[in-house]
Order: structure tokens, then sequence, then C-alpha cells
């Protein structure tokens, strides 16, 4: 078997593991039961931004020094977060606590950027568009089986909301201790490089470089890696974001993230609202997130194959009805299906607005850079968003899934705008073409 394939497959053997979360599709009836006594008032306004804030804070961080710390530790860092969340979750009971996994979690969550980064790290360039495949389905295996196991443990009384925390603890605890398989990563992309590029000069354009042997580079100061490491990132992120498609393709990813994203963080506390007001004492969240993880994964597959079809204006308008009828309409199972066809949706957006970035850039290292910066722009959108929406408006959750389905008929707006545009102007040229 090839290096490559074996580092893959223990790769992705992590992945599926971390994302083995059974717990999360009922974390917030978790929260509201009889376990804790919180409302639901404190938990969409004290608890759950905590995270989010968190979790942008420390992205930063953890973008920072991944590639400098070569990636494995910060993906053991990761299991390590996960452990700690569900341990606080276990057996603790006061809001503070609460606020503190919700810390972890964003941690958790930050580091995250390691696991689907290492990869680009360890492998030739030109197995990236396939390996990045393989770790994305890794994840998404790990949340459907989480999402399928979470609705049959407690449709059928085999476990409550608390026990199902157990599972998810115990599938961070084997995740970690799998983490340290993974192989070292010698060299960083911008840290610790095979090759050390000096930048000795930028000026209008003039880069003078000197290549030093890896021994070479070990007798480097930390100064001076650092300083030839940060020249290299902005001379790729500069040169990446000067291209109008990759800065149009990646404010779609950022914006298309932070929707999403803040309509998942917050879609239990609409269930449960719903399901309240509708005497529905049953919730398949469980199912639910099952079904949207596994159209999700076919609608990636889908992206992959149909790219030139792609028009992001009738996408977002149609995630934007669906969220309005799912909000509108008082039965849970609307709820459900607009959901779940929100984030059909959206992984279709997403894997497509990375293939089309991938496709713009020149430099084999740029496309993790690239997407780290572009997921820390979708998670401050969407810090953004809970700050304006919830803690400065306090909306109530129905008003923020309406104001949601707004602002993707907006972005839909938008981009319809832009293509017209574009055509007018590419018709202009053709016009002017044509007179010579």
């Amino acid at each position: 078997m090839q290096n490559w394939i074996k580092i893959t497959l223990v790769l992705c053997f992590f992945g599926t593991l971390r994302e083995i979360r059974p717990s999360e599709p009922f974390v917030t009836e978790f929260l509201l039961g009889e376990w804790r006594n919180i409302t639901e008032a404190q938990l969409n306004r004290d608890v759950y931004p905590v995270g989010t804030y968190s979790y942008l804070a420390l992205l930063v961080l953890v973008f920072l020094i991944t590639d400098f710390l070569r990636f494995k530790p910060v993906i053991i860092l990761s299991g390590i977060s996960g452990i700690s969340v569900y341990a606080v979750l276990l057996w603790t009971t006061s809001i503070e606590w609460l606020q503190v996994s919700q810390f972890l979690y964003g941690l958790y969550m930050a580091t995250e950027v390691a696991y689907l980064t290492y990869i680009y790290a360890k492998v030739d360039s030109a197995k990236y568009p396939l390996v990045s495949s393989c770790t994305r389905i890794a994840a998404l295996t790990g949340r459907f089986l989480s999402g399928a196991s979470s609705q049959l443990l407690t449709h059928y009384g085999l476990m409550n909301y608390r026990d199902l925390n157990y599972i998810t603890f115990a599938a961070q605890i084997l995740a970690t201790f799998w983490a340290f398989w993974l192989p070292p990563v010698p060299y960083g992309i911008y840290f610790h490089r095979r090759s050390i590029v000096n930048f000795t000069q930028i000026d209008l354009g003039q880069i003078n470089i000197d290549k030093q042997s890896p021994q070479d580079s070990e007798k480097r100061s930390f100064r001076h890696d650092v300083t030839d490491a940060t020249y290299l990132i902005v001379r790729h992120a500069r040169s990446a974001y000067t291209r109008p498609k990759v800065l149009a393709w990646s404010s779609l990813y950022a914006v298309a993230m932070a929707l999403f994203v803040q309509a998942q963080t917050y879609v239990q506390l609409l269930w449960k609202q719903i399901q309240e007001e509708s005497n529905s004492p049953v919730a398949y969240n469980g199912a639910v997130e099952a079904a949207q993880t596994l159209l999700g994964a076919l609608g990636a597959y889908v992206a992959s194959h149909c790219a030139r079809a792609y028009l992001p204006a009738p996408v977002a308008a149609v995630q934007g009805l669906a969220v309005f009828i799912g909000t509108y309409i008082p039965n849970v199972f609307v709820s459900y299906a607009g959901y779940i066809v929100m984030g059909l949706l959206y992984h279709y957006t997403i894997t497509l607005a990375s293939a089309k970035i991938a496709g713009q850039l020149s430099d084999d290292s740029c496309f993790g850079l690239i997407f780290g910066i572009n997921t820390l722009l979708g998670t401050g959108l969407q810090s953004l968003l809970t700050l304006v929406m919830i803690q400065s408006l306090t909306l109530h959750i129905t008003a923020q899934y309406f104001t949601l389905s707004f602002l993707l008929i907006i972005q839909a707006g938008l981009w319809m705008f832009g293509w017209v545009v574009q055509l007018c102007r590419q018709n202009k040229s053709i016009n002017v073409t044509n007179q010579y």
C-alpha cells in the first residue's frame, strides 16, 4: 500500500471517530431537560453565543500556530478539548460550567482546521482533490452515524439524552488515542519548510530568494523563521485575493458558511418551540441530522460533476425560501424539511466554491491558507450575526430565522445582479471586438 494511502486512511479514521457525537442532535433537549435548571432564553443568549465568540477568537490563534506546531499536536489538542467538553457536560450542572463547556467547544471546533489541512503537508499536491474528498467523506460518515444512532437509541428508549453524551465522550477518547498514531509532519507549509525561502526584500514585486538546506534551516533564528513565513503567507494571500474570481467565490464561501452555521446552531430551539406549540412530544432531530448529512454528501458529489451549470443566486433563493417556509408553517416536519433542504444546498455550494477557488490558485500551498482565511471570515460573519440578532436586538427565535431567510434572499439578489453585470460586460467586450 502506498504511503499516502496509509496516511489518508489513518487521518480519515480519526475524522470519523471525532464526528461520532450522537449527543449533538439532542443537545438542546438535554440542556433544557431535568438535568439542568436553565431556560430557553438563557441558552439562546447566555450560553450558545459563548461558543460562537470563543470559536472566532481561538480560530485566529489556532490558525496561526497549526503550521508552526506542524499539525499533529493541534490534532491531539482537538481530541483533548473534545474530551473536556463532554466531561463538563456530564459532570457539572451550573450555567457557569455550561459556559465553560461552550468555550471548550469553541476550541474543539477551531482545532478542526488542523485536521482539514494536515493532509496538505503530508501528500503530493497531485493528490489534493482526492484526499480532500476522503477527509470530508470521513467526517460526514461520522455525522451520519451520530444522527442515525441517536435517533434509534432515544426512539426505542435504550438511552436518554444525557446518556448519549457517554458515547460521545468515549468516541473523543478513542479519537485522541488514535491521533497519536498519525505520522508526524517534519516540515510545515509555511514554517519549517523543506526549502526555506528567505525574503530579503519585497520592493515592487522584486523578491530575492535564498534557499537553504534543512540542516542550515535548523540554525536559523526563530525571528527569521517567523519573518520568512509571514512574508510567504502575505505573498500567497495577496496573489490569491487580487484575483476577482477568488475574491467572489471566497465571499460566497464565507457568507454561505456563516448563514448555515447560524441556522444549525439554534435550529433545535426553533424545533422545540414548534413542538411545544403543536403538542408534538416526539423529536426526530437525530433522523433529520442523518438525512441532512447524507443528502449533503450527495450535494457535494453533484457539485463536483456539474460546476459549469451552477449559479449561486437560484440556490441561495431556494435556501431562503426553505428557511422561511420551515419557520412560518407551525409544523415541525415542515421545519425539518426546510433545514434538510438548506443543508443539502449548503454542502453543494461550499464544495463547488472550494473547487472554483482551487482552480484559480497557482501555488500548491495556497489552498490550505485560503481555506483557513475563508473559514475565519465565515466565523467572523456568524459572530456578527449572533451579536446583532441575539444579544443586541434580542430577537425571538422565529424572528431570527425569518431574518436568516431574508439575508439568503438578499444574497441571491446580489449574486444575480453581479451575474447580470458580468454578462453585460462580456457582451460589450464581444461587440467591441467584432467592430475591429
